[in-house]
């Protein structure tokens, strides 16, 4: 079971001054796996930021992203040093930073990241999730392993806020850079074919899909579906093994 530093439902009157460099955090959580996408299975620690661009119809973290409270860098810092997670950091554990949208904070993000390599003289493995709707910033791209990008398709109920072709393109240039894709029907398949295939927004060995599912039940019902379509067009499968493990409960 996962270490949990912040909990999204933690009461907190923080006292500290106005202009202190702070991250809005939702939660905070270690010792637990990756549950999606090319790195599925790895030891990991999730920093989930409050705040996202969008509100997309399956979101499986909604109810945790939309609260937060702010907490200095150096109160993160020492959270991490009280669970042993610097070490851990070292050791291999990637640190996730996800949402809702990181990007919404990615000034104080990088600030955090630098403050941590500082701190600690080495960076942890990290990876990023992101929306594709924000460009990052460079200093930003600079200390990101992994960029973990989830366009929305119109069954997410976002299309049309959530589709930027220009910063789409932009981030498919990134190294180790994935877009997973939530797929519930193969419209949804013809959809991508037709958006960032035949238009070359990205490439095909840079995707990834994913079985519709924010709980078990509905992920094991459209699990088959998506397996068949990644074969028939020679893209990577994910499973969401988070949701297989723990369904809907949150911190893990």
């Amino acid at each position: 079971m996962s270490l949990q530093i912040i909990a999204s439902n933690e009461p907190r009157n923080p006292v500290f001054p106005k202009d202190s460099p702070y991250l809005q955090v939702s939660e905070f959580f270690c010792d637990t796996i990756q549950g999606e996408g090319v790195y599925t299975g790895h030891p990991a620690a999730f920093l989930r930021l409050q705040g996202c661009t969008l509100e997309c119809s399956f979101c499986d973290s909604i109810k945790v992203w939309k609260k937060g409270n702010p907490y200095t860098y150096n109160e993160l810092y020492e959270k991490m040093e009280a669970v042993d997670l610097i070490r851990k950091f070292k050791e291999g554990q990637h640190l996730v930073i996800t949402g809702g949208s990181p990007l919404l904070q990615q000034y104080r993000v990088e600030e955090f990241i630098r403050g941590f390599i500082e701190r600690y003289g080495f960076k942890p493995f990290i990876e990023l999730e992101n929306e594709a709707v924000l460009d990052p910033i460079v200093g930003l791209i600079y200390y990101v392993d992994c960029w973990n990008n989830s366009p929305k398709l119109e069954s997410s109920g976002n299309k049309r806020n959530g589709f930027n072709p220009t910063i789409i393109h932009n981030m498919s240039n990134l190294p180790n850079n994935w877009f997973k894709f939530v797929v519930g029907s193969i419209e949804d398949w013809y959809e991508i074919e037709r958006g960032f295939l035949k238009t070359d927004l990205i490439l095909r060995n840079q995707i990834i899909l994913m079985p519709l599912g924010g709980n078990y039940s509905e992920l094991i019902k459209n699990r088959q579906l998506v397996v068949d379509i990644s074969i028939k067009n020679n893209v990577r499968y994910s499973t969401r093994e988070h949701v297989i493990l723990w369904n809907l409960q949150t911190g893990v």
